[in-house]
């Protein structure tokens, strides 16, 4: 089972806690009531519940309670998975999570901005095939081309430079695992991927990764991230506090948007470039040359809507409390008044 807002679980720690506060608690009742008198006199002219009825009760409370968190952390029920043929074009979204991507000239982060972009331009393709490849000095396959724009969501959301182990940038390695997740082969096929970067090529390889890319015949369309006066970039010190980071000579290491890689890759593949400040006209370029690619019909699943199933423990957690409420009020119903 998932949950919406798994932290709230967290609290269920504190339910054996109370338990064992309770437990306590009614250890020095029973010896309060000793040192008042008799116990079994006292039982027979109280109307209060006796111990075995108190221990129900407390129960009841404490299950309850632990239902009342499991509802607050909202949990989902199975996700249901639907046929679904659409006709739409395959889009691979590159995403540059090199350690530059961490500046802070665009708030929060050049990151953060890419993956909004990203999103943006994939709620604009509701029937395209979505994928994802993330790459710093090296590149993988995050996702395979699918039609579940859900999963392609989870997928980008979870991309962080931690992926990869080198935090470099190698545009050719990208490229090449692009074009090799690619149907290039296919007739009357225009496989086409949307680049987010900040555009800096520190291995050198731009004029490689073209080529790669026009030799598959792939259209790149970029995005750059970040501005043209740049920004430090970030690093951690030994404690995991952030700090500058330098180069060879203790320098603070400043990163710059550069715009020309970016827009060459776009140029010289057929694709177009955008530099992205947030305003989803920004990207029109970009969304109106993918919507004009040939379309394919693709068969696939997608996932639906995850229920929010936070009733059920809520209800079972409002009938054990009234519940704990009948066993509390039984000695008084079968007594009455003294």
């Amino acid at each position: 089972m998932t949950f919406a807002a798994p932290a709230y679980l967290i609290a269920l720690l504190g339910v054996p806690v109370l338990g064992i506060t309770l437990d306590r608690s009614e250890r020095v009742h029973r010896q309060v009531l000793r040192a008042f008198g008799a116990p079994d006199l006292l039982a027979e002219s109280s109307q209060l519940p006796d111990r075995r009825q108190r221990a129900l009760v407390h129960g009841l409370v404490l299950a309850a309670l632990a239902l009342g968190i499991v509802a607050l952390a909202r949990p989902l029920g199975d996700v249901q998975r639907a046929a679904a043929g659409r006709a739409g074009a395959d889009v691979l979204f590159v995403l540059d999570l090199s350690r530059s991507m961490g500046v802070s000239d665009v708030e929060p982060s050049r990151l953060a901005a890419a993956k909004q972009a990203a999103t943006t331009i994939a709620h604009a393709l509701p029937n395209a095939r979505l994928g994802l490849v993330v790459f710093g000095g090296s590149a993988f396959l995050s996702l395979p081309p699918t039609l579940d724009h859900s999963t392609f969501q989870t997928f980008l959301d979870a991309a962080e430079p931690v992926d990869v182990p080198d935090p470099s940038t190698n545009l050719e390695d990208a490229a090449g695992v692009a074009t090799a997740a690619l149907d290039t082969n296919e007739r009357d096929a225009t496989p086409s991927v949307v680049l987010l970067s900040d555009g800096e090529d520190e291995e050198g390889k731009l004029e490689q990764a073209i080529q790669t890319l026009s030799k598959a015949h792939v259209r790149a369309f970029a995005v750059g991230v970040g501005t043209i006066d740049g920004g430090v970039v970030p690093d951690r010190d030994s404690l995991g506090l952030p700090v500058p980071h330098r180069d060879a000579l203790g320098e603070p290491v400043v990163s710059h948007l550069v715009e020309l890689n970016l827009q060459d890759i776009a140029r010289r593949t057929g694709g177009a470039y955008v530099h992205w400040m947030g305003a989803p006209k920004d990207l029109r370029p970009i969304v109106d040359g993918l919507q004009r690619l040939p379309m394919r019909v693709h068969a696939g699943h997608v996932r639906g809507p995850e229920a929010d199933e936070f009733q059920w423990p809520l209800a079972v957690a409002l009938v054990l409390l009234l519940l704990g409420s009948v066993v509390e009020l039984r000695p008084a119903i079968r007594q009455g008044p003294v």
